[in-house]
């Protein structure tokens, strides 16, 4: 079907006066949402050793582009390395209500830094480059069965948004159809991800992942627009993408079809909580729960949540996910989050503090979950955010509820007031912190993104 031909020509072809009103209006709220998360993100596991790591390889390079909540500037690359590695530190990141990925991450930092990089790029271009972006990845994903994407060893999310970021960076450079797909091709030979990262309860590569991609993608850029060839079939090809990691079984028809008129990048779910999408359904059933009943705590005998399989990582190891070592872990656990739920009435960036990982009313609660895995929900794409809780108290008395679009979904948004609320916090956990009155200010020229002439002169608000 000539997959990476006519993504590439979608790439190529698309003018922001192509774009309908309501996706561009949905991409600012991204580009809020990554502003704020990466800005908050700086003292995340692992963010600081890499922005260091960073600023050691930038070697006293060109100050050309800016590092989100640490003032400072290095060159482009190292500048997209930087910010894409604090974008999942907070797990706060949009999320794709059709594919099971984050479009946006490594998407955004690479569009900030080649964009500055560039000083010539208008606002109007940017979000261009954003949104053509995030389409490609979410179609590139949904051609995939999502409870496969970890099947082969590879995590596959950010490694699905990578290629939307070669395509951003591609458009900004004004690449041609040939110099995009030869873009792809270098980017497919340069970047992974594995799925053991999921394992490991140690490891900081869950919140640093998306640094690797970045960083893939703006090189791979740059080098096919310096005429590095690459393949003709990059993902469909007979030994291509779709052989590699998923031995040829996708469909290829989401990919295509209604590109350029029916927008994925718009179908977007802007989480409110911030942990695994897993999670969410599970947290904002149980909330649910308490909001219709009065429950003691004391009183519960069990807790039984119900997701979809793709929702697996968030509920195996149980006995891990009762007892979180850090932020990361306590940010991937039904048990943990859905407990502190409970207890505080809410989950915020504070819960996963060293103090809220140790606190005894929440593990207690944590110790009496158990978990049902639903495949059936997996052949529905509106039950991917799904869960299901059932409490059961010490007299017998069970109360349950179920979630299918969850709080920040398309269809259940969250309020103007949530959205701006969830931005000011994160502004204001930056090494840096801004003041309500700097983040609402950069909300301001966010929302009116379209009518800025330089994002470079954007940037130094940041």
């Amino acid at each position: 079907m000539d997959i990476s031909k006519k993504l590439a020509k979608f790439v190529y072809e698309t003018k922001f006066e192509d774009i309908p009103r309501e996706v561009v209006d949905v991409e600012k709220k991204s580009i809020l949402d990554n502003i704020g998360i990466i800005s908050g993100g700086a003292d995340g596991d692992g963010c600081r050793e890499f922005v260091e790591y960073a600023i050691e390889s930038a070697a006293s390079g060109k100050e050309e582009a800016t590092v989100l909540g640490y003032d400072i500037k290095l060159p482009a690359i190292w500048a997209a390395f930087a910010n894409a590695s604090m974008t999942m530190a907070l797990d706060f990141s949009d999320t794709s209500a059709t594919a099971t990925i984050h479009p946006n991450t490594s998407t955004f930092a690479v569009s900030l830094a080649l964009s500055e990089k560039l000083g010539n790029v208008s606002g109007k271009d940017f979000l261009t480059a954003m949104i053509v972006g995030s389409e490609v990845a979410c179609r590139l994903a949904r051609a995939a069965v999502s409870s496969r994407f970890s099947a082969k060893g590879f995590y596959m999310p950010p490694i699905f948004t990578s290629f939307g970021a070669t395509a951003a960076a591609a458009k900004l450079l004004g690449l041609t159809e040939e110099e995009i797909i030869n873009a792809w091709s270098i980017n497919l030979s340069s970047y992974t991800c594995s799925s053991e990262l999921t394992q490991n309860k140690q490891s900081s590569i869950r919140s640093i992942r998306e640094a690797f991609g970045a960083q893939s993608a703006l090189s791979a850029a740059v080098l096919a627009g310096k005429g590095i060839k690459g393949f003709k079939d990059p993902f469909e090809g007979k030994q291509g993408f779709y052989t590699a990691y998923f031995d040829n079984d996708y469909d290829p028809v989401p990919v295509l079809e209604g590109l350029g008129t029916d927008y994925e990048a718009a179908k977007l779910i802007f989480k409110p909580w911030p942990c695994c999408m897993g999670n969410h359904g599970c947290i904002n059933a149980a909330l649910n729960i308490l909001k219709e009943n009065q429950i003691n705590l004391d009183d519960i005998e069990s807790i039984l949540a119900e997701v979809p399989t793709v929702a697996m990582a968030v509920c195996e190891p149980l006995e891990d996910k009762k007892h979180p070592q850090n932020a990361i872990n306590g940010k991937y656990s039904i048990p943990f989050t859905v407990s502190s739920a409970l207890v505080h009435g809410n989950v915020t960036l504070d819960s996963f503090s060293d103090e809220r990982l140790k606190e005894e009313k929440v593990l207690r609660l944590a110790e009496k979950f158990s978990y049902k895995l639903n495949d059936e929900w997996d052949k529905n794409l509106e039950y991917k955010t799904g869960g299901k809780i059932t409490i059961t108290t010490k007299d017998g008395k069970t109360y349950e509820n179920w979630v299918i679009k969850t709080l920040g979904n398309p269809e259940n948004p969250m309020s103007a007031d949530q959205f701006k609320d969830k931005f000011v916090s994160c502004m204001g956990k930056a090494s840096h912190p801004r003041d309500e009155k700097k983040a609402n200010e950069i909300f301001a020229h966010v929302m009116d993104l379209d009518l800025i002439n330089n994002m470079s002169d954007f940037a130094k608000m940041l």
